[in-house]
C-alpha cells in the first residue's frame, strides 16, 4: 500500500525520512526532523508501516493514512518550508525502516512507538534501526512538538580513538550552529592530553574554516566516562543532541538501551547514530 506522494527519484537530494506510528512521539520526531530538512534543504519523506499479518489490515490502513494526513496537515500549518512525501507500507517495522534507510539521509524515530509496552520494550522499534539502518539514524526525545530548547544547551560528540574523526566532528558543528548550542566532545584520553588537544585545536580549525559566524561556538573536550548514561543522567536537561559513530557498537548499544531511555523521558536530549555511507 502506498499514499499518492511517491518518494524522490534516485537523483533527487536524498530525503530525511520518518517513522510514524500515530503517536505523540512519532509526531515529534515529524517537527525534529522538518527542522532538519529545511536546514538540509532536503525532502521530508513519512512511512507508517503495517504489519502484513494484521487481521485488521483495512482499519489498520486507514488509520495510517489518517495519521500521515495529521501530521503532513500539521506540518503544513507550522510554517515550516518543507516537501513532505508519505507511504504506507507492509512488513515488519524494523526491517521495512531499515530498508527505506538504504535510500535515505537519515532516519528519524520517536524514542517510543505505539507498539512499546512495558519498561523493557520502550523505544525498542527505535533502537532495533538505530542498529540496523544503513544511514544514520536519530532517536528523537522531545516535551512538545515544537517547544523552545532552554537557554543551556550542548551538542555532545562521544568520540573513539580514531585519528581523524573529521565526519562526526563537523556533525556536531553543523547541530550546534543550527541550534545556537555549545559542542562538548568526550574523547578517551585525559582532558590535559596531547591527543585531546589536538581535538580541540581540530574543532577550532574546523570552526574557522566553515564559516566565521561559527568561531564564537564554546568547545569543551573532556575524558569520555566508561558509561556515557552516568554524564546523561547529570545533564540530560541541558543537552540537545549526543552523537555517537554507528560503528562502536558498545557505545550504541548503551545509548538506545531501556536504562537511557528513562533517564532521557521528558528531556529534549535526542540521540543521533551517526553511520558513514560507503
Amino acid at each position: 500500500m502506498t499514499s499518492p506522494s511517491q518518494p524522490s527519484s534516485p537523483s533527487s537530494p536524498l530525503p530525511i525520512v520518518v517513522g510514524i506510528d500515530g503517536s505523540k512521539f512519532a509526531r515529534r520526531a515529524a517537527f525534529w526532523a522538518a527542522e532538519e530538512a529545511v536546514s538540509r534543504q532536503v525532502p521530508l519523506r513519512l512511512i507508517y508501516v503495517v504489519e502484513a499479518d494484521d487481521p485488521d489490515s483495512d482499519a489498520v490502513a486507514v488509520e495510517a493514512a489518517d495519521a500521515l494526513r495529521s501530521v503532513t496537515d500539521t506540518l503544513n500549518a507550522s510554517g515550516l518550508q518543507v516537501k513532505v512525501e508519505t507511504d504506507i507500507l507492509q512488513g515488519d517495522p524494523v526491517d521495512v525502516l531499515a530498508e527505506a534507510s538504504r535510500s535515505a539521509g537519515l532516519m528519524c524515530l520517536g524514542w517510543k512507538g505505539t507498539h512499546d509496552s512495558g519498561p523493557g520494550r520502550r523505544g525498542s522499534t527505535a533502537a532495533l534501526v538505530a542498529q540496523a539502518a544503513e544511514c544514520s539514524v536519530a532517536v528523537v526525545h522531545r516535551r512538545h512538538a515544537r517547544e523552545a530548547p532552554g537557554p543551556h544547551r550542548w551538542v555532545v560528540a562521544v568520540l573513539d580513538d580514531r585519528p581523524h574523526p573529521r565526519a562526526i566532528l563537523q556533525k556536531a558543528i553543523d547541530e550546534a550552529s543550527l541550534r545556537d548550542a555549545s559542542i562538548l566532545a568526550l574523547t578517551p584520553w585525559p582532558a590535559e592530553s596531547e591527543r585531546s588537544e589536538h581535538i580541540r585545536a581540530k574543532i577550532k580549525a574546523y570552526l574557522d574554516e566553515r564559516d566565521p559566524d561559527d568561531a564564537g561556538i564554546l568547545v569543551c573536550v573532556l575524558p569520555r566516562p566508561g558509561d556515557v548514561t552516568d554524564l546523561l543522567a547529570q545533564s540530560a536537561d541541558i543537552d540537545q543532541l549526543v552523537i555517537a559513530q554507528a560503528d562502536d557498537p558498545e557505545l550504541v548499544a548503551q545509548l538506545v538501551d531501556p536504562v537511557t531511555a528513562a533517564i532521557l523521558r521528558g528531556t529534549d536530549c535526542s540521540l543521533l547514530v551517526l553511520r558513514d555511507r560507503a
